[in-house]
């Protein structure tokens, strides 16, 4: 018996991986007997009227062998059997033998097979190991088209996995397993597992086992589905489903299996083989609304992420040439070559019936998918009826790949519903754009991925792959990636592929996206004068510049394929198209033949236009560019179902390239350079840095320097004429933003410039460390605050240690984000007692603030104990300690030099009166931000004191509406004539009539319950605060106010002319009040900013919407309405 046990896992230990994912079966055949057991085993077994014994059929067809074996006469199972099988079986043979063979001495294929025969019997305990049952296909195919359905409702109960254990659906193997994935993942990754892995490995009659299983346990509605989708599918035309099918792999694996990087070079064009070239891209996943994100691979597309739910809605953003397209490329292509092998091991596209790959382009003009499909994916002479192909579609799981989103999104009714989910809603949709185009979509996504640029490792592999097809030698490309001036090009696939190309023809370097195309552009027409027989200058005027004002048209309608029609008005129509740049495709709509043009590359299209502008008189360039849009605006009106958006990042193609083609023509780059500082507000005051700070218009300059190799001098003067107040580094600023801060800096500002820098989680942000610290050494930079994220205490003292926060020459003001670290009092006082962990700062550390403030983090407060701190802040404040408050008693008593203080707690958790009288002694204190609940006397009497003092220039008060404290608040409002800036939250603004005795340049008033009569005294108080440029308010969501007030609120906000931000949340838009939000937003000329966040708007209609559209979106207004 040890023997055995021995020998069976010497066997299991040798088989190949292939063969050890097979089932086992539970039970001997030879132990097979009753009727009721034969009914269990697989319909494929041939019953037959043979004598008992064992029937014998061996036959060997290239490495798989089949074994047929048969028992009592009447059954018999067919083993596939390869090379690794006959191994184990020589092992068996030895161990039944007790003999050890020699090497070499084994016994021959053959020999082995028919030795099998004789011991079948007794061996086939340990064949069973490599028997694999097949379900009956349409059990196969109702696991795989309900498979989401099955993963979010099937509970793997314990009632449910005894049925399945005692009617033999699994073994107890299976059980386990099944049990620990539960455990240590979810139930929805355990059902995938038992319906991927375990269910269609089973005998066939395993699948009704299966729905008696689920009736029994409770869940006899999950049966009751199964069995429906059957009896609809034998409804249908069996044949038409596989058809389509067929066409479909069919045409993606002809269609899509190689790339043309280069579709110019019409004499050589490079086809690349998709499979041998395609590098596997990594993705960012958006993990949460803060920004956060991780790396995943092409394989995690389809796999349950936050909400656990398999992803319905997908988007995948990436800049220009990044290779989004080659991604849903490569995705049809794999799906046509029907298997996946096995290889993967999560949902992938092989999981899906169908996959319907098109362009967004596609869907204009259609009304359904089914549609599109008979125009862009079938041939002509198919035959299917759009009710069929709507059927098979409704009926399977399918899988909608559209690419270039932002290439076709204006009036595209039928994707905007797919997007919706109005149409096609349980079925799979992948959607690629370039970013900022789908931003008031985002929330419709249930998974949102970027594509990353190339790594190290990754433009290597590029490079040797375009080498090795080139068939020369890689060394000069691997060379080219050193260096350090085209370092960001060589990211982006599609710029790394042109520069390979221009490698061959000479060795310059370029190092900005225009020098490149630049020079692509001149290979271009070189190649067409040779090829048309014409001079360079004779194509650059007949043909090239009747293209620019094409593309121009083009980009205008957002369009990269064009019809024969669009070039009636070009002349030379038939030479221009041989230029390179326009590819010829015959019969794109396969079911309405036509010829159809497309540029090669979105980029080329916008590179021409920009081309075009630069052939522009002054005035008609400066119109052009006076019409663009520099703000962004997200209008979001639910109930008239309006989402509407755009980014500034949208016309930045185009900028870049004429910035890099007037670079020779200083007098016209800075006058386009000022325009953009103008409308952009690069040398405005802004509002201060948060955590959703984008990179956004403000930065539009730098993105823009980035494409010029020296800054011209006359330009140069204009920007430090007009320099900004500071710069901000934010978290996702761009790598074409951070070139061109680098330019900025090289300019000699006197003074410095202050630099905020907002940092993500550091460990992801290796780069921008690298380029934070390029800065500091700049001397046109004067480094200001930096807010950082570290995960745990060891990353934080790092940070701290890395930048040395607090010294002279580095930053001197720090806020740290500490929601993401974990700590308790025990940990807190070990900590204490390790010196080594200890956070030091500099001896000039001058502000403090931290988020997520918490006991562990008390070794902060410490350290900045001597430190000669102006500024202190601790935001969102845990339950605090005796030794946190010790700490913080002693530093409001010990440093003389504070300005500001903020003391906030989470909602409810932390009074911080009792420090007032610390406040109440400090002289220099002039912004206070506090949160006080259930304030007693004493501490009243305080605040009251420090209001008299009338030194506070800003005041944030976070309160559970005290009488006692509106009482001391409206008294002190008459003697603070220095107060600019007063945040209110849960006040009563009834209670505060002497506020328009104030003079503010900031109001907020949050989460108060404002009524008519609270709007008449914010009424009387506007009139008043002349000064005002950021107003904020927030209406109670669970009360309406009459419209008469909100009239008069417009009415007086419309005085305020020099208002800058106005910000409302849950106002309630109807059109009566319409008109007068029209008219107070006409007035106010200055306004910037305009944001209505969870706005009540039922009873907006259509025509009241039209009276607001045009003056809501008005050029350099910044709307978020949602």
């Amino acid at each position: 018996m040890t023997g055995a046990r021995s020998t069976r896992r010497h066997m299991m230990s040798t088989a190949s991986k292939e063969a050890n994912q097979h089932n086992i079966l539970e039970r001997s055949f030879i132990d097979v007997t009753t009727d009721a057991e034969k009914e269990l085993l697989p319909t494929e077994l041939d019953y037959s009227t043979r004598e008992t014994g064992l029937a014998r059929s061996l036959w060997c067809k290239q490495k798989a062998i089949s074994v047929e074996f048969g028992f009592r006469g009447r059954f018999s199972v067919v083993v596939e059997a390869d090379d690794d099988f006959c191994g184990i079986l020589r092992h068996f043979l030895t161990a039944q033998s007790n003999a050890t063979p020699s090497e070499g001495s084994w016994p021959p294929r053959d020999a082995v097979l028919q030795s099998a025969a004789s011991w079948a019997s007794s061996a086939f305990n340990w064949l069973h190991f490599f028997v694999e049952f097949k379900m009956e296909d349409r059990h196969t195919e109702c696991l795989k088209s309900n498979r989401d359905f099955l993963c979010s409702n099937i509970s793997l109960s314990t009632g449910l996995l005894a049925k399945l254990t005692k009617s033999g659906v699994i073994t107890d193997e299976h059980l386990q397993k099944l049990q620990n994935i539960k455990r240590n993942d979810t139930t929805k990754a355990a059902v995938l597992e038992f319906l991927t892995e375990v269910l269609p490995r089973r005998a066939p009659e395993a699948f009704n086992l299966f729905l008696e299983a689920l009736s029994k346990s409770a869940q006899k509605h999950i049966a009751d589905h199964l069995k429906k989708w059957l009896g609809d599918v034998c409804s249908e035309d069996a044949g038409t489903f596989e058809r389509l099918r067929a066409e479909l792999q069919s045409h993606y694996k002809r269609r899509q299996a190689s790339i043309c990087p280069m579709p110019w070079q019409q004499d050589t064009s490079i086809y690349l083989n998709l499979t041998d070239v395609f590098v596997e891209r990594q993705l960012k996943l958006k993990t949460n609304n803060k920004g956060d994100e991780r790396i995943v691979t092409m394989d995690d597309l389809f796999t349950p992420q936050q909400t656990k739910e398999i992803p319905r809605r997908l988007l995948i953003e990436g800049n220009p040439g990044i290779g989004k397209s080659t991604i849903c490329q490569t995705l049809a292509h794999e799906w046509g070559k029907q298997s996946c092998g096995r290889h993967c091991r999560t949902l992938c596209v092989h999981s899906f019936d169908l996959v319907l790959y098109f362009h967004a382009g596609d869907f204009i003009d259609e009304e359904l998918v089914a549609h599109a499909v008979q125009k862009h994916l079938l041939p002509s002479d198919y035959s299917i009826t759009t009710s069929e192909l709507q059927g098979v579609i409704k009926a399977k799981n399918v899988l909608i790949i559209v690419d270039a989103f932002d290439e076709a999104n204006a009036g595209n009714r039928t994707l905007d519903r797919l997007i919706k989910g109005d149409i096609l809603r349980h079925k799979t949709l992948l959607i690629t754009s370039r970013p900022n185009f789908l931003q008031n979509k985002l929330s419709l996504f249930d998974s949102k991925f970027k594509v990353e640029g190339y790594d190290k490792e990754e433009q290597l592999k590029h490079v040797k792959r375009y080498a090795a097809h080139q068939n020369i030698a890689s060394a000069p490309f691997e060379s080219m990636l050193k260096e350090k001036s085209i370092r960001d090009l060589c990211s982006n696939p599609l710029n790394l592929t042109l520069l390979c190309l221009l490698r061959e023809e000479d060795t310059q370097l370029r190092n900005t996206r225009t020098a490149l195309y630049t020079s692509i552009h001149r290979i271009i027409k070189e190649k067409a004068a040779k090829r048309l027989d014409l001079a360079p200058e004779k194509v650059e005027e007949s043909l090239l510049r009747p293209l620019y004002r094409f593309a121009f048209e083009a980009h205008r309608e957002n369009k990269t394929v064009v019809g024969e029609n669009d070039f009636k008005k070009v002349n030379n129509f038939q030479q221009v198209c041989e230029v390179g740049y326009l590819t010829r495709e015959l019969s794109m709509s396969r079911l309405q033949p036509e010829v159809r043009f497309q540029f090669t590359h979105k980029t080329f299209v916008e590179f021409l236009t920009a081309k075009h502008i630069t052939e522009m008189d002054r005035e008609e360039r400066l119109n052009w560019l006076q019409h663009l849009r520099y703000a962004d605006y997200h209008i979001w009106i639910r109930g008239l179902a309006i989402d509407d958006g755009f980014k500034v990042e949208q016309n930045e193609p185009i900028l870049a390239f004429l910035f890099g083609l007037l670079e020779e023509e200083s007098a016209e780059l800075t006058e386009m350079a000022s325009l953009v500082i103008k409308e952009t507000h690069f040398s405005y005051e802004h509002h201060p840095i948060s955590f959703g700070s984008p990179c956004n218009a403000s930065h539009q300059l730098l993105r823009l320097l980035a494409e010029l190799n020296v800054v011209p001098q006359e330009l140069a003067d204009v920007i430090c004429k007009r320099r900004p107040p500071l710069i901000k580094i934010h978290w996702n600023c761009s790598d074409s933003c951070m070139k061109g801060m680098l330019k900025l800096c090289n300019l000699r500002f006197q003074p410095p410039i202050p630099m905020n820098v907002r940092l993500g989680y550091s460990r992801y942000e290796e780069e921008k460390l690298s380029f934070v610290q390029k800065l500091i050494k700049c001397k046109s930079i004067e480094c200001s605050k930096i807010w950082i994220m570290p995960r745990d205490h060891t990353e934080l003292r790092n940070i701290v240690r890395g930048f040395r926060i607090g010294q002279a020459n580095s930053f001197q003001q720090v806020s740290i984000h500490c929601y993401g670290i974990k700590g308790n009092r025990l940990f807190a006082a070990l900590l204490r007692k390790i010196k080594r962990r200890r956070v030091s700062f500099g001896a000039h550390l001058s502000e403090l603030e931290v988020n997520g403030f918490k006991p562990s983090l008390s070794y902060l407060l410490k350290a900045a104990l001597h430190k000669p701190l102006t500024s202190l802040q601790l935001i969102d404040c845990y339950k605090l300690d005796d030794r946190c408050i010790s700490l913080i008693h002693q530093l409001l008593r010990n440093q003389r030099n504070l300005q500001r203080v903020q003391l906030t707690s989470s909602p409810w958790q932390q009074h911080f009166g009792f420090f007032l009288a610390d406040f109440a002694q400090m002289e220099n204190l002039q912004s206070l931000e506090i949160s006080l609940f259930d304030s007693t006397d004493e501490e009243m009497r305080s605040l009251e004191a420090i209001l008299k003092r009338n030194k506070l220039s800003e005041l944030t008060i976070d309160s559970d509406y005290s009488r006692s404290l509106d009482s001391v608040l409206n008294e002190g409002f008459n003697s603070m004539s220095s107060l600019r800036e007063l945040h209110l939250e849960r006040v009563n603004i009834i209670h505060l009539p002497n506020l328009r005795h104030l003079d503010l340049i900031n109001f907020c008033l949050w989460l108060s319950e404002l009524n008519d009569d609270g709007i008449a005294v914010l009424s009387d108080a506007l009139r008043s605060w002349r000064n005002l440029q950021q107003l904020r308010i927030d209406f109670d969501r669970f009360s309406s106010v009459a419209e008469c007030s909100l009239r008069k609120l417009f009415e007086a906000i419309a005085g305020c002319h020099r208002l800058q931000i106005l910000r409302f949340d849950c106002l309630e838009m109807a059109d009566s009040v319409v008109p007068s939000l029209c008219e107070m937003i006409e007035s106010l000329k200055q306004l910037r900013i305009f944001t209505s966040e969870r706005q009540r708007d039922e009873s907006l209609t259509e025509e009241g919407f039209k009276q607001l559209e045009p003056i809501i979106k008005r050029n350099g207004l910044n709307i978020d309405m949602d």
